[in-house]
Parts: C-alpha cells; structure tokens; sequence
C-alpha cells in the first residue's frame, strides 16, 4: 500500500491532511475559519489562495492544462493532425419496418381471461352486482376452455 502525502491546510497550519481527504477537510476547515479572506483557484478546489496570489496562481497552475484540454477537446492535436473519424453504426432491426401491433388494453384483456377480479370502494350494491357478472363470466371462461 503506497503512503499518501500529508498536505498543510492553508486555513490552519498546524492541520497536516492526506492528500485523498483534503477536499472534505476544507469544507469543514472553511466553516470554522470563516473570517480569513481565501479565494478557491478556478481549476481545483483544493487550491486555496489569499486574493492577491490568486492572479499568478491562475497563470501557472497545474490543473490549468488539464482544464484547457477538457474545454478544448475539439481542437485538440491528433497523430494524423485530423480529428479522430466518427465511427457509423450499422443496426439491421428497423422498427419502421415491423408490423403494426395493437396497445394493450388491460381491461378488455382481463375481461377475457380467467382471472379472479374484485371491485374496491363501490357502493355494496355495485359490488353485489359486479360479484354476480364476475361469477358469470368466471362460468363461460370455464366452459369455453
């Protein structure tokens, strides 16, 4: 396991850090030190300047070339001095081409099946006469098989 290096907090000296726990360490650091006027560098919060530092900080910081390339990806240099070709995707299905289906319908199709239904929140009139169609319908699923 290889050894971390501890960093110095810029709010606190006295605070040595791993490198991997900076990050939450600031955000907390921050809250307590809330009266020391720092600035965050632009392409790394763990970068924590006073304000006039900031300006040269900006000029050569190390995260700045990684944040240039990001933005510029599209100009960046290739081997060939072209831009990478864009792979095509060849794809055989074509949904256009399937034949038409119909929706689905879950009432008509449980009105046809012989599924065991229930009504719930009806008056106990409506459900005397919905038990008794069902006891109907449950028959002629039966018969019919």
């Amino acid at each position: 396991m290889e050894s971390e290096e501890l960093l110095q907090c810029p709010y606190d000296k006295a605070h040595q850090i791993l490198e991997s726990r900076m990050q939450v360490h600031l955000g907390r650091c921050r809250r307590n030190h809330a009266a020391v006027p720092k600035v965050l560098c632009p392409f790394n919060v763990t970068h924590i300047l006073n304000k006039p530092e900031l300006e040269f900080h900006v000029r050569s910081c190390p995260d700045r070339k990684t944040f240039e390339n990001f933005c510029n990806i599209d100009k960046a240099p290739t081997k060939a001095g072209k831009p990478p070709p864009v792979p095509e995707y060849q794809c055989p299905e074509n949904w256009d081409e399937e034949p038409r289906v119909n929706t689905y319908n879950p009432r008509e199709y449980v009105s046809e099946a012989p599924i065991l239904r229930s009504l719930n929140g009806a008056k106990p009139s409506d459900r005397k006469k919905f038990r008794q169609e069902e006891r109907l319908r449950l028959q002629a699923c039966v018969q019919g098989i």
